[in-house]
């Protein structure tokens, strides 16, 4: 039925584009009758529909519905009507992720730009899309950061980290890493070329353990967070350590299942080598994801 609903109501905007004189008057008797018949047709499928709203307001259904036929530019009253809720979906979502929106100020900007004589062509546009993607994603995350278990999960791996890293045997990378050498590895450092064979466990900072490998999973630097491709480049083959990572340098405030926003994360790590090249591609280690941006 919705689909019936669908058709006929693109049938009443087609036949509200015509001209007022063609809209308000017939001297066809076969016209007439489809008039008669289509109109009885849309009006009896919206009381169906609407048979089980107790919230369907009809007299105010009937005025919008006269005020679109009645229009010569219905198309684009109810064109603006769809992109605006479209829009409307978007900016909620933001709103929902904790970003403040002023839609007074987004209307003001849009009639701006819609009644403007400057020209307009997809280099322009595209530009324009990249600033608002890059601006959208900085106040996502910055929301995000925002978030009370954001807050509490930095500010106890701030706090785990500086208590380790005054323990015996540890040491602090500039970039906030903490690590402590178990077994001393022989030969070269790994590259960013490498694919590189590692076992590991990995674990919250209360030592609840959220992933391990029981055999060594091939990783390459480009496919983990951040953090573990930085402890890797440290490593040579057979090394062993435990490593703390940073929450911006591991999931970063939008987590990954289990793993809160802003976590700080413990690892074990041993590598066994490199991995043999091959034409296959590697399989996807369990904690392989995207490098987080700084």
């Amino acid at each position: 039925m919705k689909k019936f609903f669908a058709i006929a109501m693109a049938a009443v905007l087609a036949l509200s584009a015509t001209s007022c004189n063609e809209k308000n008057s017939s001297s066809d008797p076969k016209a007439d009758s489809l008039n008669v018949v289509f109109g009885e047709f849309v009006g009896s499928v919206m009381k169906f529909q609407s048979a089980n709203d107790s919230a369907f307001d009809k007299a105010a259904f009937i005025k919008g519905f006269e005020k679109i036929m009645n229009s010569d530019t219905a198309r684009y009253y109810v064109g603006g009507m769809q992109v605006a809720l479209q829009v409307l979906g978007d900016l909620s979502q933001l709103e929902q992720q904790g970003v403040k929106i002023d839609r007074n100020k987004f209307v003001s900007e849009f009639k701006k730009a819609i009644n403007s004589t400057d020209s307009v062509d997809q280099m322009k546009l595209q530009e324009m899309s990249t600033t608002y993607q890059r601006l959208m994603q900085e106040a996502v995350n910055e929301a995000k950061e925002k978030d009370p278990k954001a807050i509490e999960n930095k500010k106890a791996g701030q706090a785990f980290l500086d208590k380790k890293a005054k323990e015996a045997g540890y040491q602090k990378t500039p970039s906030g890493i903490v690590y402590k050498v178990l077994a001393e590895g022989s030969g070269d450092n790994f590259t960013e070329e490498d694919e590189v064979m590692v076992k590991y466990v990995g674990r919250h900072i209360d030592n609840k353990e959220f992933d391990k490998s029981e055999e060594p999973v091939p990783f390459r630097m480009q496919g983990v967070v951040a953090g573990f491709a930085e402890m890797l480049k440290l490593m040579k083959p057979g090394m062993k350590v435990e490593c703390i990572i940073p929450g911006e340098l591991a999931y970063g405030v939008n987590g990954s299942g289990e793993i809160g926003p802003n976590e700080t994360l413990v690892f074990e790590m041993e590598t066994v080598g490199v991995a043999p090249k091959t034409d296959k591609p590697a399989k996807p280690a369990p904690i392989q994801v995207k490098p987080v941006k700084k």
